[in-house]
């Protein structure tokens, strides 16, 4: 092997690629183009079904409870403890009332309410809800507050003609403080960017490795290319490095339109969760986290160039490479949910998992070097292995040349 005729191929591979104009719209502009617009569609979309489940909490009341006295009780003594409960007509069909929208909520008082209201005594409201329709489910919270205020005011008012302080009834004042600066926006974040980085890094190197030999061999250009003076293991690390090359222009293309999103509003990154902040990184462990990256671009591009390879023709490696997507699919969804201090030391050893968790563990502000050098460690082992795969394959006459 010689250095210069490796360089001499990922020069030719390089340059073929990227005067496919299609290939460098869809691998680099696009994802800058497309991403912001996803973001802000599916931020916004969020952020407004949230703010539905809050605002504008529609409230009526049944045509049976729906006396004055009931009508009168349900704006005054309730709805005035929430400025969001909006009481509306009474309705004959509840189910119906909520099913078209008419309402969020339908309210039901005991007849004798106002009796035992005077009386001191307990009296019942129930709540219907539809939970099959989140805009109903969620806005069940926001009446239940208006509720307990209601039960509070009434209970110290009480306490207060009889002669007793309420403040007997408190026997601990609760006091929550938050000791980490990150916002909720972060840990929507350290959900979603994981497992996005480690996606774009497995498929985005795909369309490179099914034209590199795949494509070659379906052109008849690969037979030409062998009878030079570049010896097999030069042309596949050339051809090797090509598509780690183009896994991380494309990583970089739908990062760089991930940052674009984040510039225009802040909030389409975290669903409507709230601004990204208090997360403070250490230059070590974000080089480490960086470098695993790296390395598992690097183990996807030699497995890419192996299933290529194997491959009898461009449409084959394509059916082949889709399905790699699903190898990045499971730990991603598997380990979604995982907090930064939830993840185990297992995990820092399996491929793509230890990327995930490098990942959520610097963006959950926890530092643990053992965890990181493991996956260094192990991620070095990754390559090497899909390397010397991708050499058995291109050295294997009856699977080079194979139709």
């Amino acid at each position: 092997m010689r250095l210069k005729h490796t360089i001499t191929v990922l020069k030719k591979e390089v340059l073929d690629i990227a005067r496919d104009k299609k290939s460098l719209f869809s691998n680099i502009l696009l994802p800058i183009i497309i991403m912001p617009v996803l973001m802000l569609l599916v931020g916004s979309g969020t952020k407004k079904f949230t703010q539905e489940m809050k605002e504008n909490i529609t409230v009526a009341l049944t045509q049976e409870s729906a006396s004055p006295e009931a009508q009168e009780f349900l704006k005054n003594q309730i709805a005035i403890h929430d400025e969001n409960i909006i009481i509306k007509d009474p309705v004959e069909n509840p189910e119906e009332a909520v099913k078209t929208g008419y309402v969020k909520l339908v309210v039901v008082l005991d007849k004798d309410f106002q009796i035992k209201y005077e009386r001191n005594e307990p009296f019942s409201i129930k709540i219907l809800f539809d939970d099959s329709k989140s805009s109903s489910g969620g806005s069940v919270s926001v009446l239940e507050r208006a509720i307990e205020k209601f039960n509070n005011v009434t209970t110290n008012k009480r306490l207060e003609e009889m002669g007793i302080d309420p403040e007997i009834l408190t026997a601990v004042v609760q006091e929550k403080v938050n000791m980490t600066e990150g916002s909720p926006g972060n840990m929507i974040l350290s959900m979603l960017l994981p497992m996005l980085i480690a996606m774009l890094v497995a498929v985005g190197g795909i369309p490179a490795a099914t034209d590199l030999v795949a494509g070659e061999k379906e052109r008849m250009t690969l037979e030409p290319l062998l009878t030079t003076r570049a010896s097999r293991l030069s042309i596949l690390l050339g051809k090797y490095f090509t598509i780690n090359i183009f896994t991380f222009v494309s990583v970089l293309s739908t990062l760089a339109g991930f940052v674009i999103s984040y510039i225009i509003n802040p909030e389409t990154i975290t669903m409507g969760m709230g601004n990204v902040g208090g997360v403070k990184l250490q230059p070590a462990a974000v080089l480490l986290t960086l470098a695993v990256i790296v390395l598992m671009g690097m183990t996807f591009s030699g497995i890419q160039l192996a299933i290529s390879t194997f491959a009898r023709s461009f449409k084959e490696g394509q059916t082949y490479l889709s399905m790699l997507i699903f190898a990045v699919m499971i730990p991603s969804y598997a380990s979604m949910m995982m907090q930064a201090n939830d993840i185990k030391m297992y995990m820092f050893s399996v491929p793509v998992l230890n990327t995930i968790s490098s990942l959520k563990m610097i963006l959950g502000g926890v530092f643990d070097y053992s965890k990181l050098f493991l996956a260094l460690g192990t991620s070095v082992l990754y390559v090497v292995l899909a390397l010397y795969l991708s050499v058995l394959m291109f050295k294997k006459e009856s699977v080079l040349f194979r139709s």
